[in-house]
């Protein structure tokens, strides 16, 4: 079993210079780092405090799947007790440099790979300082990813008439937000003129324009990631199984399995900029579950039938519930093979669980696309969740329990392929 002690970490505070802006601006070219030799972003420009971290919990992502990714979120707890987190501390070794803005990364080299891999970088929002008297204090630091800083600012631009992907990135640029990788679209957007509009609802509407299965998040390395409707069949981390738990050294400690009627949309109205609403619905649903509604208005989307196809695709995957299998959890430091899971793993990777209910006679065997990740670091602790998304769309093929696997009818003949 590895320690946490044994391994080879970097939780690092970059105390000199801003919050990690572009270093200059010429018209609508933002130039990012190191670009005019007066700013860089490596680890030497980082002061590594991972002596004094007492705990570290770090969540990315969501829970379900048809809503928003939200900004994920990092939280350090520190010893404080010779005040050198303290911004009070006008003696502090630190001083006058512990604000909010300061950039965060977390970084742990794989034991087995030797490659460092980040798990976080974000920018720090607050320094919370507790005292404990006589002699003991602590300082909380909580830091956000990208979505953070851009949900803050405003844009005022007109987009181009083009595809997604190119939407967004003008809407990254017009934000000074330079750090990203972008999927190309599966969609061509109309054009669309932003006044002093929230930066993360115009990215999100360019992304709920591109389609459900569609996905805009900031990355382990604070990249911003947009994700067309259909890399979840595509992308070879999405479209292939990367590892398969319940088997060999890959052992968790818990699986949550859920049944409920959270995702239930049986009344689906989808309307575009200058368009008429498309909306279908499924009577036997109604009548089961009662009417929920799903209704997404002033899309980008160029056509009536896109946005049918689009009510389409919603119904039928969401018009009936689901078993699903919520999340798993497990612990690395009970194998390397899992600390290899643990940091290489991402937002939308495909890994497949199997595993054996209790009394239920009957194997549970699933590929899974992960929706989320929350890593709970203490001195010889670490425990990873995996969170799922729920549908079927996620899978190439689908289980409920009791019953044999069948094929995902969606893949290649279903509406997400529009």
């Amino acid at each position: 079993m590895t320690t946490m002690a044994s391994l080879t970490k970097f939780i690092g505070i970059r105390f000199s210079g801003g919050g990690g802006g572009p270093s200059a601006r010429f018209g609508t070219l933002a130039l990012d780092f190191a670009r005019l030799g007066s700013d860089t972003d490596d680890d030497a420009d980082y002061t590594n405090v991972q002596e004094y971290v007492l705990s570290a919990t770090i969540r990315r992502g969501r829970v379900r799947e048809l809503e928003a990714y939200s900004s994920g979120t990092c939280t350090i707890v520190l010893d404080n007790s010779d005040g050198r987190f303290d911004p009070n501390n006008s003696s502090g070794p630190y001083n006058p440099n512990i604000k909010p803005g300061k950039l965060l990364r977390i970084k742990i080299t794989d034991p087995t790979t030797s490659v460092v891999q980040p798990i976080f970088q974000g920018n720090i929002t607050q320094w919370d300082i507790t005292y404990s008297f006589p002699n003991m204090s602590y300082c909380t630091i909580r830091a956000s990813d990208a979505l953070h800083p851009i949900s803050k600012n405003t844009v005022s631009l007109t987009t181009s008439a083009a595809e997604t992907g190119t939407v967004i990135k003008e809407i990254l640029q017009d934000a000074d937000w330079t750090s990203y990788d972008l999927d190309v679209g599966d969609s061509t957007l109309q054009a669309k003129t932003f006044t002093n509009a929230n930066a993360l609802q115009a990215l999100q509407l360019a992304t709920q324009s591109e389609g459900i299965t569609a996905r805009l998040y900031a990355g382990k390395d604070n990249k911003v990631l947009f994700k067309n409707r259909q890399a979840i069949y595509t992308d070879s981390n999405s479209s292939t199984s990367q590892a398969t738990f319940g088997s060999g050294n890959l052992t968790f400690q818990q699986i949550d399995v859920d049944f409920d009627d959270q995702l239930v949309r049986n009344k689906v109205s989808i309307n575009r900029v200058s368009g008429t609403a498309q909306v279908v619905s499924d009577n036997d649903s109604i009548s089961d579950y009662n009417e929920k509604s799903y209704v997404k208005s002033d899309l980008l989307i160029n056509s009536n039938a896109e946005s049918l196809n689009y009510a389409q695709s919603v119904l039928s995957e969401f018009k009936e519930p689901a078993v699903r299998c919520k999340s798993m959890t497990f612990h690395p430091l009970l194998h390397t093979d899992m600390i290899t899971q643990s940091l290489s793993r991402d937002i939308s990777d495909r890994i497949t669980v199997d595993f054996n209910p209790p009394g239920s006679g009957t194997t549970f065997s699933k590929q899974l696309i992960i929706g989320g990740i929350t890593h709970t670091i203490r001195p010889e602790q670490w425990q990873t969740t995996f969170m799922f998304s729920s549908s079927n769309t996620d899978s190439l093929t689908w289980f409920q329990l009791g019953n044999v696997a069948g094929t995902n009818d969606q893949l290649n003949t279903g509406t997400f392929g529009y």
